[in-house]
């Protein structure tokens, strides 16, 4: 075995998420979203024609009644917030577009001025006075491509589209709860993670093209809430600060918003949809053989139980490369040993700054990692009538997120060149926490909410969630794990071996 320890702290950047309002209808297709980004000496139509499909895809004008010297507000009716969407959409087609000033953006009136203001920007290396998060954008979850439906927030639904807004006399909870899980369906976050203290973008990593994106979900939410200005809301800082800043706007006194507990009702409303599920037994998957691409590693987090051992012991005989991430001693004590051909190397702390030295350290030392694999670890809860919420099992759960961040870029890269995997076990019951018995927190139940999500975002990549019994040994676990990553069938994200065998879960319609 070997190690190592290296920290180099660094800024994360968050991607640009858009929220589509009406139906596409241009007549010329929008680009790929791997469209490389116009040289400097490329003619300004392409960036124009994108401009004008993405216009009209956002606002609904035909493309062919949209010319770059219209005024964006005058003429079309397209408010700051609207822009700042548009000029989203943009980055994201081209991720090579340096970030842009959301200032700066309210000063352009034309779209031919946006046209010249990207081009301008593209031509010009960034500036110190960018933001200091100016990293590759595939080392970070890719969450503007969400699913149909957003990430599950068991404890704060979103209010249905025509809720009405709270008059100034309405409990400022309202407005947190919504803030937050619109929050944690535009990042990925889920919601239990989000306090509203947090800073958006120090601790979220939401720059401020993205808080405006919230800010203009709460809008679709709250038809009848005041514009909020743009240059506000680059001042405001955490959650809690934009929901006073929307609670002055709707006339309210301002006043400190005290976040609801798990043991008090809810006061949001509950109308949205929701489907009774069924467990489905599955037969034995079949075996797609498979090696990862050359270059490329394992990479498998310690649970600090027998199952890490065997399942690299399993992983090496197939062939494959792997290495061993292990968490601080602080939260899992034990450290099993591993075969002479695993390396392992332990986190000194959960910053996520000494994660991504840490993950570019493996990369160069051992290779590009081509599939990642977490064993969750297995903590003892304390039944007193409380739903327990760990500490320790929060901040790994929070620390896989940022796994997954940072390990888009190389597994999707990976997928190009052969199969390439993320994959999370967790241990509830065997039946996706349905059984009788409860001896699990609810927290790493989040991590299915995760992989499901990836599976929508990560075209390319084989996600799969496991949930393993308790009673199941580690020799079964290394098994059964090893089947689901040869399982050919990609239409399963979310696979239990329990009591019932193999399951799944479906509609209790179905």
């Amino acid at each position: 075995e070997s190690s190592f320890a290296l920290v180099a702290p660094t800024s994360p950047r968050s991607q640009v998420s858009v929220t589509l309002d009406t139906p596409p209808s241009p007549s010329s297709p929008l680009p790929t979203p791997h469209s490389p980004l116009p040289t400097p000496h490329s003619p300004f139509p392409v960036l124009g024609e994108t401009l004008l499909a993405i216009t009209s895809e956002k606002t609904g004008y035909p493309v062919e009644m949209l010319e770059l010297d219209m005024d964006m507000e005058a003429d079309l009716g397209i408010d700051s917030i609207k822009r700042v969407e548009i000029l989203g959409a943009m980055q994201e087609m081209y991720p090579d577009l340096p970030k842009l000033n959301v200032e700066d953006l309210g000063e352009l009136r034309t779209i031919g001025q946006i046209v010249q203001y990207l081009q301008s920007n593209a031509s010009q290396p960034v500036s110190d006075t960018t933001h200091k998060d100016d990293e590759s954008p595939q080392q970070h979850v890719d969450t503007e491509n969400s699913p149909p439906s957003p990430l599950p927030t068991p404890h704060s639904p979103l209010p249905t589209p025509h809720s009405p807004f709270p008059t100034p006399h309405s409990p400022l909870p309202l407005l947190g709860e919504s803030l937050l899980a619109i929050t944690s369906e535009k990042t990925g976050y889920p919601v239990e993670m989000l306090e509203l203290d947090m800073d958006m973008e120090a601790d979220l990593g939401i720059d401020s093209i993205k808080r405006v994106e919230i800010l203009g979900a709460m809008q679709e939410m709250y038809p009848d809430l005041p514009k909020p200005n743009v240059e506000d809301l680059g001042e405001l800082r955490t959650i809690g600060q934009i929901v006073e800043y929307l609670q002055e706007l709707s006339g309210g006194e301002k006043k400190k918003y005290q976040h609801q507990s798990c043991n008090e009702p809810a006061t949001l409303n509950n109308n949205s949809l929701r489907r009774q599920v069924k467990l489905k037994t599955l037969p034995q998957p079949d075996f797609l053989d498979f090696t990862l691409p050359e270059g490329h590693i394992g990479l498998l987090t310690d649970d600090g139980t027998l199952t890490t051992s065997k399942l690299a012991k399993s992983l090496v005989e197939q062939g494959w490369k792997v290495v061993v991430l292990s968490f601080p001693p602080s939260l899992i004590p034990q450290q099993v040993p591993l075969p002479t051909e695993v390396h392992r190397v332990i986190l000194s702390d959960l910053s996520e700054e000494h994660l991504q030295q840490q993950l570019a350290a493996i990369a160069t030392h051992y290779g590009s990692i081509g599939a990642f694999i977490h064993l969750n670890p297995v903590f003892e809860v304390s039944h007193n009538g409380k739903i327990p919420y760990l500490e320790e099992e929060k901040a790994i759960v929070k620390h896989v997120f940022f796994m997954a961040k940072h390990l888009k870029q190389s597994l999707n890269q990976a997928a190009r060149r052969g199969r390439s995997c993320f994959c999370t076990v967790v241990r509830l019951d065997g039946t996706f926490g349905l059984g009788q018995c409860v001896n699990f927190g609810p927290i790493s139940a989040g991590l299915f909410g995760l992989t499901k999500t990836l599976n929508w975002e990560w075209q390319q990549v084989f996600c799969r969630a496991i949930d393993l019994s308790p009673t199941i040994d580690s020799q079964e676990s290394a098994h059964s794990i090893i089947a689901e990553l040869h399982d050919p069938n990609r239409y399963i994200t979310e696979v239990a071996y329990g009591p019932q065998g193999r399951v799944t879960l479906i509609s209790a319609f179905e």
